[in-house]
């Protein structure tokens, strides 16, 4: 059975079946859409087909059965809910601001643990004082490290050894070691203690990064052509239904090139 091409005034799209240009009506298809069967040289307008003319007025119903419905002083029950939303929305930054305020500083001890115990298991100087931009830190400020002005040199050293630590877990080895080196500038990139730490780097985020590219192929989708991302529609799939009222399918998601770090 042939199926149907539809113009969206800049190309076709298609061919689909009658029931996806139906369901595109549905959710939102302009009214001045064009359709073809499929071979055929001439368009005509949705409301000449008598199921597509159909759906347009159905849907068209729809919209005014949703207007007529008020809430109290005369809003919509849509703006009654919006406005719910918006208040709960506020009242949920203030509470957030407060709980902030109240845990601030058990949440800095935490952090602060957190980087002695890896300190401890590592022998690396997660946190340390140094000299910053202007000035000395007040003793007892913890700086954590790769924020703190370090040579290439050191910055290099320090990802190496987060790399040889055969007790670190990997992807936070991996972490660690991108946070140090990502800042170097790129002429400073061509030092052999440099160099070799970036290729320690890649030569252990390799096998994870080739798990983590396997994991997103079970659930890559398609990329609309105007840069949407729509759900439920996967790249090794049938597409007839996808990106209707985006321009189309333009790609596949393209895969990681890193590894995630959180």
């Amino acid at each position: 059975m042939p199926g149907w091409e539809m113009h969206d005034g800049r190309k076709p799209i298609g061919p689909m079946s009658e029931e996806a240009v139906i369901w595109a009506i549905k959710r939102g298809l302009p009214s001045s859409t064009q359709v073809r069967v499929e071979g055929q040289a001439r368009w005509m307008a949705l409301d000449d087909h008598p199921r597509f003319a159909d759906e347009l007025v159905a849907r068209t119903s729809g919209r005014k059965k949703k207007k007529s419905g008020k809430g109290p002083l005369g809003y919509t029950w849509q703006e009654v809910f919006a406005l719910m939303v918006a208040v709960g929305a506020v009242a949920g930054v203030v509470i957030g601001i407060g709980w902030l305020e109240e845990n601030w500083h058990a949440m800095r001890q935490g952090l602060e643990a957190r980087g002695q115990e890896v300190h401890r298991r590592t022998g690396l100087p997660v946190f340390e004082e140094e000299h910053i931009v202007q000035g000395e830190a007040p003793s007892g400020a913890v700086i954590p490290a790769s924020d703190a002005p370090r040579s290439p040199a050191a910055r290099a050293r320090m990802a190496s050894a987060a790399l040889n630590d055969a007790g670190a877990d990997p992807r936070e080895a991996v972490c660690r070691a991108r946070a140090l080196l990502d800042p170097i500038l790129d002429a400073d990139r061509r030092k052999p203690e440099v160099e070799r730490a970036f290729s320690l780097m890649w030569s252990k985020e390799m096998p994870l990064l080739r798990q983590e590219q396997a994991d997103f192929e079970k659930r890559r989708g398609v990329v609309c052509g105007d840069g949407t991302r729509p759900k439920g529609c996967p790249c090794r799939g049938a597409h007839e239904s996808c990106c209707v009222l985006h321009g189309g399918v333009a790609s596949c998601e393209p895969p990681p090139t890193r590894i995630r770090c959180f």
